[in-house]
Protein backbone atom coordinates (compact mmCIF):
# COMPACT_ATOMS: atom_id res chain seq x y z
CA UNK A 1 0.00 0.00 0.00
CA UNK A 2 1.32 3.41 -0.97
CA UNK A 3 1.54 6.16 1.60
CA UNK A 4 -0.98 8.82 0.74
CA UNK A 5 -0.27 12.47 1.36
CA UNK A 6 -2.19 13.59 4.45
CA UNK A 7 -1.24 17.29 4.50
CA UNK A 8 0.03 19.96 2.15
CA UNK A 9 1.87 23.18 2.99
CA UNK A 10 1.56 26.66 1.54
CA UNK A 11 3.57 29.58 2.88
CA UNK A 12 4.25 27.79 6.15
CA UNK A 13 0.61 26.79 6.78
CA UNK A 14 -0.44 23.13 6.66
CA UNK A 15 -3.79 21.90 5.39
CA UNK A 16 -5.40 18.48 5.52
CA UNK A 17 -5.78 17.00 2.05
CA UNK A 18 -9.24 15.67 2.92
CA UNK A 19 -10.37 19.26 3.66
CA UNK A 20 -9.34 20.69 0.29
CA UNK A 21 -11.91 21.67 -2.30
CA UNK A 22 -11.47 20.64 -5.95
CA UNK A 23 -10.32 24.13 -6.98
CA UNK A 24 -7.71 24.22 -4.19
CA UNK A 25 -6.48 20.77 -5.20
CA UNK A 26 -6.23 22.00 -8.79
CA UNK A 27 -4.27 25.00 -7.58
CA UNK A 28 -1.83 22.82 -5.65
CA UNK A 29 -1.42 20.55 -8.68
CA UNK A 30 -0.67 23.62 -10.82
CA UNK A 31 1.93 24.78 -8.29
CA UNK A 32 3.66 21.40 -8.37
CA UNK A 33 3.84 21.51 -12.18
CA UNK A 34 5.07 25.11 -12.18
CA UNK A 35 7.79 24.30 -9.66
CA UNK A 36 8.98 21.44 -11.87
CA UNK A 37 9.05 23.75 -14.89
CA UNK A 38 10.96 26.40 -12.95
CA UNK A 39 13.54 23.79 -11.97
CA UNK A 40 13.85 22.68 -15.61
CA UNK A 41 14.20 26.27 -16.85
CA UNK A 42 16.87 26.91 -14.23
CA UNK A 43 18.80 23.92 -15.56
CA UNK A 44 18.38 25.18 -19.13
CA UNK A 45 19.68 28.64 -18.15
CA UNK A 46 22.73 27.12 -16.47
CA UNK A 47 23.38 25.03 -19.56
CA UNK A 48 23.07 28.05 -21.86
CA UNK A 49 25.27 30.19 -19.61
CA UNK A 50 27.98 27.52 -19.71
CA UNK A 51 27.72 27.23 -23.50
CA UNK A 52 27.91 31.01 -23.88
CA UNK A 53 31.02 31.19 -21.66
CA UNK A 54 32.67 28.45 -23.75
CA UNK A 55 31.94 30.25 -27.03
CA UNK A 56 33.18 33.58 -25.65
CA UNK A 57 36.45 31.93 -24.60
CA UNK A 58 36.76 30.29 -28.01
CA UNK A 59 36.17 33.54 -29.91
CA UNK A 60 38.73 35.34 -27.70
CA UNK A 61 41.23 32.58 -28.49
CA UNK A 62 40.53 32.91 -32.24
CA UNK A 63 41.03 36.69 -32.03
CA UNK A 64 44.38 36.17 -30.29
CA UNK A 65 45.50 33.43 -32.70
CA UNK A 66 44.49 35.52 -35.73
CA UNK A 67 46.30 38.54 -34.24
CA UNK A 68 43.31 40.86 -34.54
CA UNK A 69 43.96 44.15 -32.82
CA UNK A 70 41.38 45.80 -30.61
CA UNK A 71 39.75 48.83 -32.22
CA UNK A 72 40.57 52.10 -30.47
CA UNK A 73 38.02 54.93 -30.51
CA UNK A 74 40.64 57.54 -31.44
CA UNK A 75 41.52 55.61 -34.63
CA UNK A 76 38.29 56.60 -36.40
Amino acid sequence: MQDEIQTVSLDGAKYGVKDLTPRVIEGFNMLVKLQAEIKEQSYEMQKLDAAQATIIAQVKQFIEEDKIEEHKEDEI
